[in-house]
């Protein structure tokens, strides 16, 4: 059984060990990819890509300082026109844009403009936790880190109400629809190889992020969860905090 250690806290960059560019991160999960996709680009150092190779709700990006679109011609000519962030998407139809080719983050990666690449990976309809289908998630080529996302607030409610894919979350935990995630049931969902770590690329680190936690009694619970977690060996640290508080500080780490 790991040791589990806490760090004091710091903020979400160094939480999450990203501490040397270049780096391309994969989001996958649920409970708040978008929200950590935008704070990393805020809160990282030097020039990030975000994308997303599943697909983003329109009205998010609004979020991005700047977007473009691989569906319109010359969409590569922005790499160059814009010097910060950019968000980059496939096609946009009515309320949702859609991803791009798993292939090109990595090649955007090896420009020398770019430092940081961080791509949503994965959809979960806005629910806090979830288990991937058979073609899910879809994590780009060369990924160096996967961060899997979870909200605390998975545990509040029965699985049918907090899932998406709820039937795979039942499977995996071997719970009914009716009942609700336990830390421990959580914890095996998120270290899965039909769960949390579904495509995790070899070689790559593994994070767990487990967001939306506020209160003591949701942080006692995270610890439950992260201690169960770090049994796994690929997974590396436990991110316990909360994307719509201060991302500069207030993050705890719990690591083997």
């Amino acid at each position: 059984m790991p040791v589990s250690r806490e760090a004091p806290s710091v903020g979400l960059v160094e939480a999450l060990g990203l501490v040397r560019a270049p780096a391309l991160v994969a989001v996958v999960g649920g409970g708040g990819k978008s929200s950590l996709l935008f704070a990393l680009a805020e809160c990282l150092s030097g020039r990030v890509l975000l994308s997303t190779t599943t697909r983003i709700f329109a009205a998010q990006m609004d979020r991005a300082p700047a977007v473009c679109t691989t569906a319109d011609e010359g969409w590569q000519d922005e790499l160059e026109r814009v010097a910060g962030n950019l968000l980059i998407v496939g096609r946009v139809e009515g309320e949702r844009a859609g991803g791009v080719p798993p292939e090109l983050p990595a090649k955007w990666l090896a420009r020398p403009d770019v430092d940081w690449v961080v791509v949503e990976a994965d959809g979960s309809r806005m629910l806090p936790v979830k288990a991937p289908a058979e073609h899910e998630p879809v994590v780009p080529e060369r990924t160096t880190l996967l961060v899997c996302v979870v909200g605390i607030d998975a545990l509040a409610e029965p699985i049918e109400r907090v899932a998406h894919r709820p039937e795979r979350v039942a499977g995996i935990t071997g719970l009914g629809l009716s009942q609700h995630l336990t830390p421990e049931a959580l914890a095996e969902l998120l270290t899965s190889p039909h769960g949390g770590l579904k495509g995790a690329p070899d070689g790559a680190r593994v994070a767990v992020l487990i967001n939306k936690v506020e209160s003591t009694p949701q942080r006692d619970a995270a610890h439950r969860i992260a201690d169960a977690v770090l049994r796994e060996v690929r997974v590396e640290r436990v991110v316990i905090g909360a994307l719509h508080g201060d991302l500069q500080a207030g993050w705890e780490i719990r690591s083997r």
